[in-house]
Parts: C-alpha cells; structure tokens; sequence
C-alpha cells in the first residue's frame, strides 16, 4: 500500500461492520445465539469447541454482563426500554482471504440461492482439531481484537469472541459505547429556581407543558457539559466522527491491518461518496438485471427481425412474376401442367427461405451459448486463481452484510418472544401463588372479624362474605368518622 491506495492484487476484501440498537430486550436472544449457538446460522456443534473466546460471560447471561459492567465500572444511563445499552462489531473477509493464511476448507454440500454466485457451492472451514487453525489466522483475529480493544475501552467490552462453526470465520465483538462527557440542556427558571414551562400542542392536537430551554444573546439554545462516565451511544458516534465516523473506522482499521502485514482491500473510495450504501447496492443489482434484459432483448428482436424478413420472403414469391406468367407465356404446354410446376416451384423457393431461417436461428443460439460458454470458461478461470472472488466480494459481502442483518434480528426477535413467554408463564405462576395467599389470608382476616362481633365459624364452615364486608363497611366508618357527632357512629352490637 502506498499513500492509502493499493498497487498490488489484494489477498481478500475487508469486512467491518457495526451494529448500534441492541436495547434491553434484544439482550436475551443475541446472548442465546452467542452461547448456545440457537438460530438460523448454519452451526456446526463439531467445530464450536473450536471457537475462540477473547472475552466470555462471566456472568450467567448476556443481560446480567451488561448491567453488572454498568455497576461496576459506575457508568450512568437511562433505564429506559428504548435507550441503546450495547454495540457490536463483526470482523471477517471472504474464504479467499483465510486460505491465503493457510486455512483449509472443504465442499458443504450446499450452494449459493442468489447472487453473483448462485448455484455454486458453498465451502467451509476443514476443522478437526486445533492443529487445523493456522497461526496466522488466530494472529489476525488477535490484531482485529487489540485495534477494537483501543478503540472502545478495555473496560467497556462485553463479550469477544471468534467463530470457526458458521461458513466463514468472524469475529463477534459487543460493547458499552461509554463517554466521558456528554452535553446538557440548560432550561429557564424562575427566582425560586423552579423549571420554567410553557403550553404546547403536539402532533395528536394535545396540549402538554414542556420546559423552556435557555438561549444565549445570539438566541442559540445554551448547553452545559457533564463529565463522568455515561452509556450514550449517539454522543458515542459522533465523538467518533458523526456521519462520517463508520468510514473514518474503515480507513483506520485498514491502515492499522495492513500494516501489519495483510493485504485487504478496504473497497472504493471517491471524493463525495465514503462507502457504498444500501440504495446503491439496489441500484447495482437492478443495472446487472437491465444488462441480462438488454441481452435477452437484442436476441429476440433478432429472432424477430428473421422472422419478419422471412414473411416479407415469401410475400414477394406471391407477387414475383416468374411464379405468375401470363398466358402468352405458357408457349404452347397445359395451363394446368404450368400451374403445378409454378406451385412446385413455389414450395421449394418457401421451404428453402424456412431452412434458411431455422439456419439463422441455429447460428444466433450458437453464438448466444458460446457466449455463455465463454463467460463461463472466463468464470472457472479467474474462480481457479482466486481473481473473480476478488473482484466480485464487495457485492457478494454487501449481500452476505443483509442476510446476516436478517438472520440476526429473527434470531434476536426470536430470543426475545421466548424470554417473553417465560416471564409470562413465571409471572402466570407467582400471581396463582399470591392469589391463594390473599384467599387464605381472607379467611383468616374474616374469621377473626366474626369472633370479635360474635359469630364464630368453624373449620370447615363456609364464611359469609357478603355479610362480613358489611360489619367491616361499619367497624372502617366508626374509626373514619369518630371526631363526628357521635349519633353518626353505628353500634356494631360490640
């Protein structure tokens, strides 16, 4: 690498991607996935002892590691749902790049559904035994851990770890995305230093009070800054670079890695444009599906132009002279022998312009199936030195990138409805526990309301309750109202 711009064939595309809106609920089905290997990844339970853990749980789950870290580490946040607690990260490139680090792989037996690979098979990590991960694998995944460690904290990682059981080897990683300051609000006040606030209508038509902030004698709202420890991830980012801060993390990660002796690609770069987004991709999907449309059109409309042309070839049969001569032509021979040798002539003439076409049609085929051909045969080749996985893993990644998104948020909606329906179920338990408690309790509270006021139940006597809520109804009014005339009071026959 020179000035930040390659001027050799890299060995493999660089893949660092972040995730920001992990809340309190996500929390239950990303730590399953991450522990017990439940959701919709192709997990291989042989290769998982395998996996590598840079930072585990020491905690019971997921949840109880975030908030014992908070606890901890005397970090401030906001209880509420919608507040994002933890961030991740996932490190990885394509199988090109671990087999240049001397992994090994092997045919899954399956093959790609979509993309620009489609119907190819999909290979995995040959793993038996820990003599099957090459050092330079595990040295990268430790050099990706030690760029990620400086930058977010060492105390604000949550759980780290590398995965060989899935298709391709990555790196999880989750943290706290921690501050040491974060920017306040200042309201108005009045004298006694109560909030000032004023009466708005919000978008549904109410009227609600809100605070008035402070403004400077510019009329720029006036902020303060608060120094400490807070779990906020949007100052996180933006003390990172705002919009620009996943780029900046990018280009850093690929000068810290190559640098360290790798060769990854970090993708196209332009002066307006910092990577591609989403809608790009859409719009280089729909360009290759215009390319194949074009393709099929130009063909058909060959097929189409012969097919016009034969028509037009047999037209002019119709109308030539030479299969419709005048009487003064027939020289002498039948009229009837004539019109069958110009009806025979016609035939030939018709029957040669349809071979002819079929020939033509013949030889567009062949050029459209040597042109498959040769794209397949340029395909096998560049598949065969690594060039065309080269070329083509941006999209490919791209691809993967969504796929992984969507797996991830089944798995963690997945996880969430679980823990949901155990609570219910707990929650189901423990109100069927309390309600025997406060029926038992009745009881004994009514039993002894009745020995007080003369009526004594036995054991296994049904208590009238209709009537022991009208003796309390009086016995609760006597002491509510005792500072009355006393000829309010009710004699409770006592």
């Amino acid at each position: 690498m020179k000035g930040g711009i390659f001027i050799s064939n890299h060995d493999g595309n660089q893949v660092v991607k972040f995730a920001q809106n992990y809340k309190v609920q996500d929390l239950g089905g990303l730590g399953k996935e991450l522990t017990e290997r439940k959701g919709t990844g192709n997990y291989d339970i042989e290769r998982t002892p395998f996996n590598i853990n840079y930072k585990p749980f020491t905690e019971v789950n997921l949840a109880s590691q975030v908030y014992s870290t908070i606890k901890k580490n005397n970090i401030y946040f906001n209880h509420k749902k919608s507040v994002n607690l933890l961030n991740g990260a996932i490190v990885t490139s394509g199988p090109e790049f671990f087999m240049k680090l001397g992994m090994k792989f092997k045919d899954s037996g399956r093959v790609y559904q979509e993309g620009q690979k489609e119907g190819q098979p999909i290979f995995i990590p040959d793993i038996k035994s820990e003599d099957d991960i090459p050092d330079k694998v595990k040295q990268f995944f430790d050099d990706s851990y030690k760029y990620l460690e400086d930058f977010v904290g060492k105390e604000n990682i949550i759980y780290a770890s590398v995965h060989l059981d899935e298709d391709t080897p990555h790196m999880h990683f989750y943290f706290l995305p921690v501050v040491d300051r974060v920017k306040r609000k200042v309201f108005e006040t009045d004298s006694n230093g109560v909030i000032v606030k004023q009466e708005v209508i919000d978008k549904n038509g109410n009227t609600k009070l809100v605070p008035i902030q402070k403004k400077d004698d510019k009329g720029k709202n006036i902020y303060n800054y608060e120094y400490g420890k807070f779990l906020n991830c949007d100052q996180f980012w933006k003390d990172k670079g705002g919009k620009l801060s996943f780029a900046r993390v990018q280009d850093s990660y690929n000068e810290y890695i190559n640098d360290k002796g790798y060769n990854l690609f970090r993708g196209n770069k332009g002066a307006n444009i910092e990577y591609i987004t989403t809608q790009q991709k859409k719009l280089n999907d729909l360009q290759i599906q215009v390319e194949k449309m074009q393709k099929e059109f130009d063909k058909n409309k060959a097929l189409n132009e012969l097919e016009l042309q034969v028509n037009k070839d047999i037209s002019t049969i119709k109308n030539n002279d030479l299969y419709n001569p005048t009487k003064k032509r027939l020289g002498g021979y039948k009229e009837d022998d004539v019109n069958k040798l110009i009806d025979y002539s016609k035939d030939i003439h018709k029957d040669n312009i349809k071979k002819t076409k079929d020939i033509k049609k013949q030889d567009l085929t062949i050029k459209d199936l040597s042109s498959k051909v040769e794209e397949l045969t340029t395909e096998n080749t560049k598949l065969k030195n690594g060039v065309g996985i080269k070329e083509r893993d941006d999209l490919i990644e791209e691809q993967k990138k969504t796929i992984d998104n969507q797996e991830l948020l089944i798995t963690e909606k997945n996880g969430i409805i679980e823990t949901l329906q155990d609570s219910i179920t707990k929650l189901t338990e423990e109100l069927k526990t309390f309600q025997e408690y406060i029926y038992g309790l009745c009881d004994k509270l009514c039993k002894a309301l009745g020995h007080l006021i003369g009526l004594h139940y036995s054991r296994d006597e049904d208590i009238d309750y209709d009537e022991m809520e009208r003796y309390a109804d009086k016995v609760n009014r006597k002491y509510e109202y005792k500072e009355k005339d006393k000829s309010d009071d009710f004699e409770l026959g006592m």
